[in-house]
């Protein structure tokens, strides 16, 4: 019985440590000091972690006023170097989506709506700058999301997390069931052979 509940607890723990690990669906209002661009929800609430099938929006401020950017969502990339950095480096899950910046530096009509339907995995957003700078480079006028989890900009909860869960507790229901019938029945034989 102790090695059942113990195997089902390992078990679970793994299953749970990547979700654990991450920083959990906490959403934030973010006030752009510095400026950037981050994913965010319908209502431009900053959020970092999605459920798979959710929409992706983006926002952003401090960024070149007047200016035109596409913006990509790409699979997480930890080697992003001004200048350095190219489109044919990254693996572009969705994009570009064109957007305009205001007088302001803020993205026009936003939060602007990315991705329809996010998939399991980390990703980062990329912002790369239209009217300055080196168009399909990461530069200086660009701007990324990616450091909020770990090394990417947000992830997306895979589904196989949402169903380990249940199906865990039912093990151990199962087996906790199946080890009180054997003590019972194990009572009932000695009984029976008094």
């Amino acid at each position: 019985m102790k090695k059942a509940l113990a195997l089902t607890a390992t078990l679970l723990i793994l299953a749970l440590a990547p979700y654990v690990l991450s920083n959990p669906r906490k959403p934030s209002t973010i006030v752009f000091a510095l400026g950037g661009i981050e994913s965010c929800d319908s209502t431009g609430t900053t959020v970092n972690e999605f459920n798979v099938g959710d929409p992706v929006y983006v926002k952003g401020s401090g960024l070149e006023p007047g200016g035109t950017y596409y913006i990509y969502i790409v699979r997480d990339y930890s080697d992003w170097i001004t200048s350095e950095t190219h489109i044919s480096d990254l693996y572009i899950v969705e994009g570009p989506i064109t957007v305009d910046v205001n007088a302001g530096g803020y993205i026009e009509n936003q939060p602007v709506l990315i991705w329809e339907s996010a998939s399991p995995g980390y990703y980062d957003v990329w912002a790369d700058s239209q009217t300055d700078g080196e168009i399909d480079f990461y530069d200086e006028c660009d701007t990324i999301d990616n450091l909020d989890v770990g090394n990417a900009g947000f992830f997306v909860v895979s589904e196989m997390l949402i169903i380990a869960i249940p199906v865990l507790f039912a093990y151990l229901l199962i087996i906790v069931s199946l080890k009180r019938r054997n003590i019972f029945h194990k009572q009932e034989t000695r009984q029976d052979q008094k």
